[in-house]
């Protein structure tokens, strides 16, 4: 069993994943380094960060630059110097961007935005491309429906996603014991924001030998009551013995909410998005670094805020870095959002072992003010 859960307080809990690179205690949290980096961020500020899990795209992965130089320099992690765990995304999100054109029965089809050359990504064809990048977790790939689908086109993109889910299953396991390896692949519920879909989906996926399951297809731009009624409807039904992943997910609020609900990890470019965007997280809310009160702060964005940002630089230096569009400022923003990210999970994690979540979660959302009251 490459999972055990350690620590319970309630549904939250602390859990420990062994993958072929590491240990790595859960909750955690995964910032996109879609294309083997983060944007404007380097592998030496995840490590002085204390970043030890990240998630790459094995799809864009595989156009640029390309599966056999990632397997020459000896897998993703040397290739990026990343030491941490390293998830792969197998692509079905994608369908949401403009490279995507079609989907068959048996694939996704893409147009590739470096040659424009058609790609046919098939389970078999994804399992290859995630083995040969030998991250530590791989995914399998689904057919993930927009908001706003009907019925009828949730329940094809879903049966699409259950098929795919067992062919990506059966072939992984196939590789895995010819070539050795180690990697965990996680399966992914689909079911768009239909309860009963969602339910289904999840008896499917976690009546299958997956290492783990995720819950796909939310955090998409539907109202977050949705979001919640999606992952209620299936969290029932994934075994507590798997761990139990929410793809897209990465505001603090969501975050705390959901690893009360059991959730274990999460990944998102949120934090990076909202940092490149001038909002920056603090314990009592996000500000908006470019209003103009902040042009003569000289204190730091959190008092007691440890990340290099907060230890070397004030609001009036951000503030004039934002002002003249510098990108370093870009860095310095971003690595403050995700060091906040870090430790609002390890307060988490010390508060499940001493069995007070509840009352941390609580302190927490009183404590922080949402998007609607960034000053």
């Amino acid at each position: 069993m490459s999972f055990h859960v350690i620590h319970q307080d309630g549904q939250a809990r602390v859990g420990r994943l062994t993958t072929a690179h590491r240990v790595i205690e859960t909750p955690f949290f995964m910032p996109a380094a879609t294309r083997a980096t983060g944007k404007f961020i380097t592998t030496d500020d995840y490590k002085n960060i204390g970043i030890n899990s990240l998630i790459s795209n094995a799809l864009i992965l595989s156009l640029k630059p390309g599966v056999e130089i990632v397997r020459q320099s000896g897998g993703l992690h040397k290739f990026m110097n990343f030491s941490g765990i390293i998830f792969t995304d197998c692509g079905g999100f994608q369908m949401s961007r403009t490279m995507f054109e079609k989907k068959s029965k048996n694939a996704l089809h893409f147009r590739n935005p470096y040659n424009n050359q058609e790609v046919i990504l098939t389970p078999k064809k994804i399992m290859e491309i995630e083995l040969a990048l030998d991250s530590d977790v791989a995914m399998m790939l689904d057919d993930m429906s927009s908001y706003g689908s009907s019925f009828e086109e949730a329940k094809e993109a879903m049966e699409n996603t259950h098929r795919w889910g067992k062919e990506s299953l059966d072939y992984h396991q196939k590789l895995r014991i010819e070539r050795d390896s180690k990697q965990l692949l996680f399966g992914i519920i689909q079911g768009n924001f239909y309860p009963e879909l969602r339910e289904k989906s999840a008896q499917f996926i976690s009546s299958l030998d997956f290492d783990g399951i995720a819950i796909g297809g939310v955090a998409i731009g539907e109202p977050k009551e949705k979001m919640y009624e999606a992952i209620d409807s299936a969290l029932p039904f994934i075994p507590i013995n798997k761990p139990r992943y929410v793809m897209g997910v990465g505001s603090p609020k969501e975050i705390i909410e959901m690893i009360g609900k059991g959730i274990d990890c999460f990944d998102s470019v949120y934090p990076a998005k909202m940092a490149r965007h001038n909002h920056l997280f603090t314990k009592q809310g996000p500000i908006a670094i470019d209003k103009s009160q902040y042009a003569t702060d000289f204190s730091p964005l959190e008092k007691n805020c440890k990340c290099p940002t907060c230890r070397q630089y004030t609001k009036a230096y951000l503030y004039h870095l934002t002002k003249i569009d510098e990108p370093s400022g870009k860095r310095l923003k971003t690595i403050h959002n995700l060091h906040f990210i870090k430790e609002l999970i390890e307060e988490a994690k010390k508060a499940i072992k001493e069995k007070r979540f509840s009352e941390f979660q609580e302190e927490f959302e009183k404590n922080y003010q949402g998007k609607k009251k960034i000053i």
